[in-house]
C-alpha cells in the first residue's frame, strides 16, 4: 500500500498542476481577450506563458521516474558500483535533497516574480491604475505566483538532480565506465539521455524569454496600433530572467553532464596503461609462433587483444552520444542570438 501511493500522489499532482494551468490560461484569455485581439504584446507574453507552462508542467512531471530508472539501469549494468542496500540508501537519500530542493525553489521563484512586478509597477504607475483594474492585475499577479511555486519545485529539483556527481562522492559510490559498450557513450548514456530530457524542460523558458527579447522592441513598427509602453517596463527585466534561466540550464544539464565527462576522462587516462599491456602481449603473440617454431594463431586471439585495445583507445569521454551533443550546441546558439542582437541593438542606439 505505501508503494502505490509513494507512485500515485506524484501523478495526480502533476495532473493538478496541469488543471490549475489550464484554468489559469482560460481565464486570462477571457479577461484579455479584447486586447488579444487588438495585438497587446503584454497579454500575448502572458498568454503565452501559460501556455508554455501546460507544456513544461507535462514533460517536467515525468522528471523523478526518469531520474530514478536513469540511475537503476545504471545499477543493473554495474556502472554504479553499489550492493543493493547501498543502492537503495542512496536513491532516499537523493530524492530527500531533491524534495528540500524543490521546497526552496517554490518559496524563491514566487519571491523572484513578486519583486519583478514589483520594480515594474510600483510608483505612479500603481496610483494611476483605476481601482478595478488594480484588483484584476492583483488577482492575475496571485495566479501568476501558484504558478511560479509549481515553476520552482520543478526547477529546484532539476538542479537537484544535477548535483549527481556530487552525491555519488558524498555517498562514497563510484560511476564506472564500461569500455566497449555499444551505445557510444561507455555505458553511461542513461545520463546523457537523462539529462538531455532535464534540459528539454529548462529550455522551455529560455526559448521563451529569447523570442520575446528579441520580440518586445519590434512589436509595435509590425503591429503600429499598439503601445510601445510594454517595451519599456518589460525589455530589460525579460533580458534579466533570460541570463537567469540559462543559468538554471547550466546547472541542470551542463554542470552534471561535465562532471561525468571529467571522471570518463580520467578513467580512460588511467586504463591507458591496460592498452600498453595489451599491445605488449599482441606483439608477442605475432612474434611467438616463429621463435618458438609452434602452430600459427588462427587470428582468433589476436583479433580479440585488437578489440580490446580498440575498445580502450576509444573510449567515449562523453555520456551524450554526438548527435545530441550536436543539437544542444546548435540549440543553445540559437537562443543567445536573440538577447546578443537586442544588446547590440541598444549599444548602436546609445551610441547614435
Amino acid at each position: 500500500m505505501t508503494n502505490t501511493t509513494h507512485h500515485r500522489n506524484p501523478q495526480f499532482a502533476v495532473r493538478t498542476e496541469c488543471l490549475y494551468a489550464c484554468v489559469g490560461l482560460a481565464i486570462v484569455s477571457l479577461l484579455h481577450r479584447d486586447s488579444l485581439f487588438a495585438m497587446d504584446p503584454a497579454k500575448w507574453a502572458t498568454v503565452s506563458g501559460w501556455a508554455l507552462l501546460i507544456v513544461g508542467i507535462v514533460i517536467a512531471g515525468q522528471l523523478r521516474d526518469r531520474f530514478e530508472q536513469m540511475l537503476r539501469r545504471l545499477h543493473n549494468r554495474e556502472a554504479i558500483v553499489a550492493s543493493q542496500i547501498e543502492f537503495d540508501q542512496l536513491l532516499v537519500r537523493i530524492h530527500h535533497r531533491a524534495q528540500k530542493a524543490a521546497s526552496i525553489g517554490s518559496v524563491l521563484f514566487p519571491a523572484i516574480l513578486l519583486i519583478a512586478y514589483a520594480c515594474v509597477y510600483a510608483g505612479q504607475r500603481w496610483f494611476a491604475m483605476p481601482t478595478l483594474d488594480r484588483a484584476v492585475f492583483m488577482g492575475e499577479v496571485i495566479l501568476e505566483a501558484i504558478a511560479a511555486r509549481f515553476v520552482g519545485r520543478y526547477v529546484g529539483r532539476g538542479i537537484s538532480y544535477g548535483f549527481l556527481g556530487k552525491h555519488l562522492a558524498s555517498e562514497c559510490v563510484k560511476l564506472k565506465v564500461i569500455p566497449g559498450h555499444s551505445d557510444s557513450a561507455a555505458g553511461l548514456r542513461p545520463i546523457g539521455d537523462f539529462y538531455f530530457h532535464q534540459a528539454t524542460v529548462t529550455a522551455l523558458p529560455v526559448a521563451f524569454l529569447a523570442f520575446w527579447v528579441l520580440v518586445i522592441p519590434t512589436w509595435s513598427t509590425i503591429w503600429p496600433s499598439t503601445e510601445s509602453e510594454f517595451a519599456l517596463q518589460w525589455k530589460n527585466t525579460y533580458l534579466v530572467f533570460f541570463f537567469f534561466t540559462l543559468g538554471i540550464e547550466v546547472l541542470a544539464f551542463v554542470l552534471p553532464l561535465w562532471f561525468v565527462h571529467q571522471l570518463m576522462a580520467a578513467q580512460k587516462t588511467s586504463l591507458q596503461s591496460r592498452v600498453d599491456e595489451l599491445s605488449a602481449k599482441l606483439s608477442k603473440l605475432q612474434q611467438a609462433p616463429t621463435a618458438s617454431g609452434q602452430n600459427p594463431d588462427d587470428g582468433t586471439d589476436r583479433a580479440l587483444l585488437i578489440d580490446q585495445i580498440a575498445s580502450l583507445e576509444n573510449l567515449p569521454t562523453w555520456a551524450l552520444a554526438p548527435d545530441v551533443r550536436q543539437r544542444f550546441a546548435w540549440g543553445n546558439c540559437a537562443f543567445l542570438a536573440s538577447p546578443a542582437l537586442q544588446m547590440s541593438q541598444t549599444v548602436i542606439d546609445a551610441v547614435t
